[in-house]
């Protein structure tokens, strides 16, 4: 026998399972017209939910469901604990939305479920009661927890194919998981049921998304390339009194602190702590960043900063990223996105409030989105343009005062607020994970690199419809007229194309059959 579960909670302790009654299929609707003559002419047939009715048994003291009971008998239960058991069956059977529903007679699937109308005891006796509980599933479906895959190969004219074989009874959604060995600037998914196009069929391999010089790389905690810095010039009145460390921990982290340092004694002064930099062997006009960040409190009102930026010849901000809480009560922090202004002097473009939590949402840059491998972001010059990225969009601006501007140091700060403590009060995690630093094709920016880069993981999750590439959604990639298709029971094949130039690892077709 499998589980009897509901919303996730075992309901054994507290229901025995009598009977369990079921129709065969779901409620159909028929749709006619009248004919001249005689009969109609039938045009539509539709399924819709289904009623499965759970006889069950209080579970006030342990009895099998087919063994003889005697309600008269005194059972020693104390009539106080068994209404403590109704209104705890009465908590676990509340919901307003369907939750998955695991019956013991349907080993490895569940519905999506949730009680229809009143659960009326018969009131049997003063220990032993039953009701029939009459769990409502919407989309009438049986649902498995198994997941069959199917893997492309290339048949006798060379494309990409899979043959799906859905033994479930109804149409099902396909997800696919492709890993490219080279780039591609498209990725198309067909079907006799419909097709789905991702990026530009007519993108051209001199046209990589991402092709560009790597200048500094850093990861698993390797900064041992950055120095010192003495100065913060984004913001002169981040003052610095200490010195930042990196360590290999949590797959490498920049921004580790002592336990105490000073957060007071200049005049002006608006936070302090430390600063680490790099200084590029030759300055550059078009860069992109991807790193990896950290920031999560342990406590409420804890505060603290974090500040990673570009600066130019003359030291002068061209662009950068904060990460801010001055909160001291609650847990509510910015992200700031920074640009220069040509002079010295920045300014806030945008900023974000988020609440740097553990969990993911709200806090990619927690544990959990570390965790997931949701804490990446990037930071793109190109010419007069700035493009930030936050959370699976993008926010780009543009400054004429910047065209001509090229980077020639990168710093990173973290620190605390002046006057607060460092001890307990400063945010728990403040760190740069992963960093690279790349010079871009100096000519244009769109001719780089390809849509799909060498290496890439391309997922495309059919149920929801939605595409990420390296668990980055990617919303703008998808071509008008792009149709999720599901497919139906039996076996339905699909290729999967791409540019000509690509090359793939391994891709793979997967599904959860259903059954009415």
């Amino acid at each position: 026998m499998a589980n009897f579960t509901f919303k996730g909670v075992d309901l054994t302790p507290f229901l025995n399972v009598l009977e369990i009654q079921r129709t065969v299929g779901n409620e159909r609707s028929l749709t006619t017209d009248d004919l001249f003559d005689t009969g109609v002419e039938l045009k539509n047939v539709s399924y819709g939910a289904k009623i499965i009715k759970v006889k069950v048994a209080l579970a006030s003291r342990s009895i099998s469901p087919k063994e003889f009971v005697d309600t008269i008998e005194y059972s020693g239960i104390n009539t106080r604990n068994l209404n403590t058991l109704r209104e705890r069956i009465a908590m676990l059977l509340r919901a307003k939305e369907p939750y998955k529903l695991e019956l013991p007679d349907e080993p490895n699937r569940f519905y999506m479920a949730l009680p229809k109308g009143d659960v009326e005891l018969k009131g049997i006796s003063d220990w032993y009661d039953e009701t029939t509980i009459e769990f409502f599933i919407p989309d009438g479906l049986a649902h498995t927890e198994i997941v069959k895959e199917f893997e492309f190969s290339k048949n006798e004219q060379g494309t990409l194919e899979a043959e799906i074989e859905n033994n479930g009874s109804e149409e099902v959604a396909v997800s696919y998981e492709i890993k490219l060995k080279k780039e591609s600037g498209f990725i198309g998914i067909v079907s006799e049921y419909g097709a789905m196009q991702f990026g530009k069929y007519d993108e051209s391999d001199g046209y990589m998304d991402r092709k560009n010089v790597t200048v500094v790389s850093n990861q698993a905690g390797n900064f041992a390339n950055w120095t010192d810095g003495t100065k913060n010039y984004e913001n002169t009145n981040k003052i610095i009194t200490t010195q930042m460390t990196a360590d290999t921990s949590f797959g490498g982290r920049l921004g580790l602190l002592p336990n105490s340092f000073t957060t007071s004694g200049t005049s002006g002064a608006y936070q302090y702590g430390a600063v680490k930099e790099y200084t590029l062997s030759n300055p550059i006009s078009q860069w992109y960043i991807w790193a990896r960040a950290w920031f999560e409190t342990g406590l409420m009102g804890q505060t603290g900063a974090w500040c990673l930026t570009v600066l130019d010849e003359s030291n002068h901000l061209i662009a950068g990223m904060a990460i801010e809480k001055d909160d001291t009560v609650g847990n509510t922090a910015n992200v700031r996105f920074l640009m220069g202004d040509g002079s010295g002097g920045s300014r806030t473009v945008k900023t974000i409030s988020f609440t740097p939590s553990y969990r993911l949402p709200p806090n990619p840059y927690g544990t959990q989105g570390r965790d997931k491998n949701s804490n990446m972001f990037d930071l793109v010059k190109e010419k007069d343009r700035v493009q930030f990225f936050w959370y699976g969009g993008y926010y780009p601006f543009n400054d004429s005062r910047l065209a001509n501007v090229k980077a020639k140091k990168i710093q990173f700060f973290v620190g605390q607020y002046a006057g607060r403590n460092t001890t307990d009060r400063k945010v728990t995690h403040h760190y740069l994970n992963d960093f690279t630093f790349q010079e871009l094709h100096v000519d244009y920016w769109k001719d780089v690199p390809n849509r799909y880069p060498s290496g890439s993981t391309i997922a495309i999750d059919g149920e929801k419809g939605q595409i990420k590439v390296n668990n980055q959604i990617r919303l703008d990639d998808e071509v008008l007229g792009t149709t999720y298709f599901k497919v139906p029971p039996g076996k339905t094949k699909v290729q999967l194309i791409l540019s000509s130039f690509a090359e793939i690892t391994s891709a793979t077709a997967t599904i959860q059959e259903v059954y009415i």
